[in-house]
């Protein structure tokens, strides 16, 4: 089936920092702690269905299936008030980052993290088109993030991201985590002419990114 088809029975919603309704910021709380107490990241007795500093300063990301639950969510913190926690973690790094926002939380409902398709991981493929809608928008070049080994796999062959490790993993949510930055351009660049992945990119916002890339490089 087309990856086309099965987003059309998914819908997205992004909440800019401070404009997520409590009602659904408590879902979405509910949903990775979840997610989180299902992969083993943390004992259950050390999660909380509470939102934490950072979601006050967060954009929130959600993808519902047909039958309105979450299937995907992720969120994307700004540097301030709070440090981000991969600076937290790696306080070295305060002077090497450029970027100003941390990916967060991705997580997913398990029935989506099948094959690596577009087809059987629409909810993914959903959040990474909305993640890079949002970042042009905001004029974001670059994300940080603490990755869990396992996710970064997944990434990799789902994608054809490039992870530029910035340190050691640590452990961090119960996981061996590595403080990463990935390249938007270069990302984009990646993945660009990938048969597999065309529909992703036929989205006014990303053909306009696409081509102010290709402007560029001329």
């Amino acid at each position: 089936m087309r990856p086309d088809l099965i987003e059309g029975s998914l819908t997205s919603s992004v909440f800019p920092p401070g404009k997520i309704p409590s009602s659904v910021l408590e879902e979405c709380v509910r949903f990775r702690t979840e997610i989180y107490v299902a992969e083993g990241y943390l004992p259950e007795s050390e999660q909380s269905d509470d939102p934490d500093c950072y979601d006050a300063q967060s954009a929130h990301f959600c993808i519902r299936s047909k039958n309105n639950q979450l299937a995907g969510y992720c969120r994307m913190i700004n540097h301030t008030p709070y440090t981000l926690p991969i600076v937290q973690l790696y306080p070295e790094l305060v002077d090497r980052l450029d970027t100003l926002v941390e990916i967060s939380r991705f997580s997913l409902k398990t029935q989506w993290r099948g094959s690596f398709s577009p087809e059987s991981m629409a909810p993914l493929f959903k959040l990474a088109q909305d993640l890079l809608i949002f970042s042009h928008q905001q004029g974001i070049q670059q994300w940080s993030c603490l990755i869990d080994e396992r996710f970064q796999k997944l990434c990799q062959r789902f994608f054809k991201m490039k992870f530029h490790l910035l340190g050691e993993a640590q452990t961090y949510m119960g996981s061996p985590s590595t403080p990463c930055l990935i390249d938007l351009s270069e990302s984009i660049r990646n993945n660009l002419h990938v048969p597999t992945y065309s529909t992703f990119w036929e989205t006014e916002a990303l053909q306009q990114w696409i081509a102010e890339l290709e402007a560029y490089e001329r």
